[in-house]
């Protein structure tokens, strides 16, 4: 056994140690809004070392690092898995600087949170990318001074084995292993959640337990129905529900004197470390130091909990994790997909048959599928994307907007949208009511545009806007608007990079009929743009049209040329409008990563003409 182990194993031989509380909810409570939390050992360290200084103040004798989203898979999302070295070397630099200039012998815990949200643990490959990642930091964590690593808020066991397991290989420091659970459990759920915890007790760990969801009061539903156990057992709970609202962080209402009380209770149980998650601070902490000053882990009288062996059941088939949309993405692929307006009405026959012929084409990768375009009322895109899948097979991208529902209401409808296989979302802002059939109405924006892409993106962490886990992590490929057009094409720029830096995967165009505008815009990135662009192609059938495009509807701008030989060719605009078309999604693969088609309204079926001329 090294010296940092037995120096570890000393600290809780004769008291239970009280951790420090939440790192994320108290960097956000001081930092200004979209700051990179993943990022703030190097680009926050006065914060850091604050909060760090409070706890210990405070009388925790054991900090976490401030590196739970610090693995590479994560930091790359931000652009910044180089880093990964960077950012994990300085949080165990501040931690220990804060050891140092509180003249406070605490413990110095690695930090380190779960992948199975951003790397599919059930694909092929999934296991052993999770594996090298939580290896690649946890080498990091320890061979820059961590006394321990504490593996948290894990919500698979199957991935927090595979963690430990992983970690194993490169380290031999104690490693704390805790999982979570949904806050709103019950009843043979607790049981479920204990089970859980038992078998995470075979491990070769210094702890287990419980941290963040479900709570205080989850949690020791959990350790009370929990039997005996061959390790010492960790609590750390959140403090309940963290909300934004209004740019302000709203923290939850559990007093210090109620985390005392669970403290205490913990303990009691056979807790030998407690403290504490999202939404706790330093007075929670010293509050629960002063519960279980002197306290020494209760033996726990129950007996060990019956774990039996997992009944095979009959499941419903597996929905694929990822969209062969994305995949094809992401292998550089060119894409062709058809853009479609919902019904007006209930009946969606004849999308439907416009989608069966989509689907036998070799050539269309996917159906784009507007949210109540130009804010006038149609069918639910979710919902008939769900439709489409089902009766043809064929992929699709709806658009969601925070414009008709609240971020709560987003995300029911999204859950149910991944439950329905659904794997792609364009998020836009979507065109003011005002604008369209509901003048008189307010829209809900709730969030924006760059609220509700991250709100998306974390989902695939398993966990909603508010941190409490919802199960499978429906991990979208989420696609975002850019405009080539805009008059302050700079701003345009900066805002598809913030979009990026919330999450989202790809972008598409305002419809273009020539080039330039795109030249412009990959100017901005000096010739390489940071995800993915599809550009969008219309067919105009007629000057009319056009026109219309070109004076009424923000964004769009139909070149002077081509209005003047739509007006010339009189009754052939229609071939005009096809041929800058096939012109168009000819040139395609030299500047973009795939086009979209707006097929027509009334027959949608008729773009497909385009793709054959076209080739």
């Amino acid at each position: 056994m090294s010296w940092q182990a037995n120096r570890v194993w000393r600290r809780f031989e004769d008291h239970v140690v009280v951790a420090d509380g939440a790192m994320g909810s108290e960097l956000l409570s001081r930092l200004a809004p979209g700051a990179h939390l993943d990022l703030a050992p190097l680009e926050h360290p006065r914060e850091v070392l604050e909060i760090h200084l409070a706890y210990l103040k405070a009388g925790a004798e054991l900090l976490e690092t401030a590196t739970f989203a610090a693995s590479r898979p994560r930091l790359e999302r931000l652009h910044a898995g180089d880093l990964t070295e960077a950012v994990n070397a300085a949080g165990v630099k501040l931690a220990r600087e804060a050891r140092e200039i509180a003249g406070i012998d605490c413990l110095v815990a690695g930090s380190m949170g779960p992948l199975a949200g951003v790397i599919d643990l059930d694909a092929p490959e999934g296991p052993a990318a999770i594996a090298a990642a939580h290896q690649e930091q946890a080498a990091i964590l320890a061979g820059r001074g961590a006394d321990l690593l504490i593996l948290e808020t894990f919500f698979r066991l199957d991935e927090l084995e595979l963690a430990v397991s992983a970690v194993r290989e490169v380290t031999h420091l104690p490693v704390v292993a805790m999982l979570t659970f949904p806050g709103e459990a019950h009843g043979e759920d607790w049981d479920g959640a204990a089970e859980q915890v038992y078998r995470l007790s075979q491990l070769d760990v210094l702890a287990v337990g419980v941290n963040c969801a479900p709570g205080p009061g989850g949690t020791l539903e959990i350790l009370e129905r929990l039997g005996t156990v061959s390790k010492m057992l960790a609590a750390m709970p959140n403090a309940g529900l963290l909300l934004r609202r209004d740019g302000r962080l709203l923290l939850p209402p559990a007093t210090p004197s109620y985390l005392a009380a669970f403290a205490r209770r913990a303990v009691a149980l056979g807790a030998g470390l407690v403290g504490g998650c999202c939404g706790t601070g330093p007075d929670h902490i010293r509050a629960m130091v002063e519960a279980v000053r002197g306290a020494r882990p209760s033996p726990r009288q129950t007996t060990v909990v019956a774990v039996p062996e997992p009944v095979p059941s009959a499941a419903p088939e597996p929905k694929p994790s990822r969209s062969s949309f994305a995949a094809k993405l992401a292998a550089g692929q060119f894409v062709r997909i058809v853009q479609l307006d919902p019904p007006k009405g209930t009946n969606a026959q004849r999308v439907l048959e416009a989608a069966r012929g989509f689907a036998a084409h070799p050539a269309i990768d996917a159906v784009d599928i507007n949210s109540n375009p130009l804010a006038r009322l149609r069918m639910d895109s979710l919902w008939l994307a769900a439709e489409i899948q089902r009766t043809t097979g064929l992929e699709t991208i709806p658009h969601i907007t925070p414009r008709d529902a609240s971020l709560m209401g987003l995300q029911a409808q999204l859950l149910g949208a991944w439950r329905a296989g659904i794997r792609n979302l364009f998020a836009i802002t979507g065109d003011p009511s005002q604008l369209g059939d509901y003048p008189g109405v307010h829209d809900v924006y709730h969030v924006d545009i760059f609220e509700l892409v991250r709100a998306v993106a974390r989902m695939a962490e398993g966990v909603d806007c508010a941190g409490n886990p919802i199960g499978e992590p429906p991990a979208f490929c989420i696609g975002v608007a850019v405009n080539p057009n805009a008059e302050d094409l700079a701003r345009e720029a900066d805002r598809l990079r913030r979009k990026v830096e919330a999450g989202a995967q790809f972008a598409m165009t305002q419809v273009l009929f020539d080039w330039a505008p795109f030249e412009k815009l990959l100017d901005q990135f000096q010739g390489k743009l940071p995800v993915p662009v599809l550009v969008g192609i219309w067919p105009l059938p007629s000057l009319k049209l056009a026109l219309r495009l070109h004076h009424e509807v923000p964004g769009i701008m139909v070149p002077e040329e081509l209005l003047f030989q739509l007006e010339a060719a009189g009754s052939g605009a229609a071939e005009v409008g096809a041929k800058r078309a096939r012109a168009m999604l000819e040139a395609a693969p030299f500047y973009a990563a795939g086009v979209y088609l707006v097929a027509p309204f009334r027959q949608p079926g008729d773009i497909v003409s385009l793709l054959d001329v076209a080739g």
